[in-house]
């Protein structure tokens, strides 16, 4: 049980509708922002040419705001449902582990979402097709399945991350100012700093690997999660 007098995470604190529309609402506002980055990463992951054409960095901006805030909006509540369930209907304040955990559990169930929608996106900046285009392309060479291409790396990805920033960031940030005297500001800086530094890191090595697959979903080069490290690692 938790010691007496520890702060509730961002997820216990509001209900499940209120951790959507805040998870749908921070998720498209971030990925309006990061979505030329967001290109030039996959085109990097996959080998392919960078370019400075707006034109082309916002190419499947549609999915991928979708994706995002969707996700993201997935990912409080599941959390928040995950973390309720760890409680085992006890009133009290989950521990620091059970609130990475819960974090972890929210994210990869997310996975099986946000599978799809990045591979569309993926599609549409890699052969410059239409939304429906793409669809057609995807579903007529691998069927319908084939649009969960590389969900397995997409839900230990969201884990991972998710438990970072709903778990470690929260639990560092209250240990930084109760036991080491940090200012709320300065808490929650070096907490989002350090927890979303070490979620992408631990995260990104999936990312590759699922955009890999994503980007080839003829299985030309990529094929299984195995096949396409070993692809990876005989590059350098």
């Amino acid at each position: 049980m938790a010691a007496k007098g520890s702060k509730r995470s961002p997820v216990e604190c509001l209900n499940p509708a209120q951790n959507t529309v805040l998870g749908i609402v921070c998720g498209s506002i971030e990925v309006c922002i990061m979505q030329p980055m967001l290109y030039l990463k996959n085109a990097s992951q996959q080998g392919l040419p960078f370019t400075a054409d707006p034109r082309k960095l916002y190419r499947g901006l549609g999915p991928s705001v979708a994706n995002m805030g969707f996700v993201t909006g997935l990912q409080f509540p599941l959390s928040g449902t995950a973390g309720a369930l760890l409680k085992r209907g006890e009133d009290r304040v989950l521990g620091d582990g059970e609130k990475i955990l819960a974090g972890v559990i929210g994210g990869g169930l997310s996975g099986f979402v946000c599978a799809p929608m990045e591979l569309l996106m993926i599609q549409q900046q890699v052969g410059g097709k239409s939304f429906g285009a793409t669809v057609k392309h995807i579903t007529s060479n691998t069927g319908v399945t084939g649009l969960w291409r590389g969900t397995l790396c997409a839900s230990m990805r969201e884990g991972l991350y998710t438990g970072g920033y709903l778990g470690v960031g929260p639990v560092l940030t209250a240990k930084l100012q109760k036991e080491y005297g940090f200012s709320a500001t300065a808490a929650k800086l070096s907490g989002a700093i350090f927890a979303g530094t070490c979620a992408a890191t631990l995260s990104h090595p999936f990312d590759t690997i699922k955009t890999c697959m994503q980007g080839d979903v003829l299985r030309e080069k990529f094929t299984t999660i195995p096949g396409t490290f070993q692809a990876l690692m005989a590059e350098g």
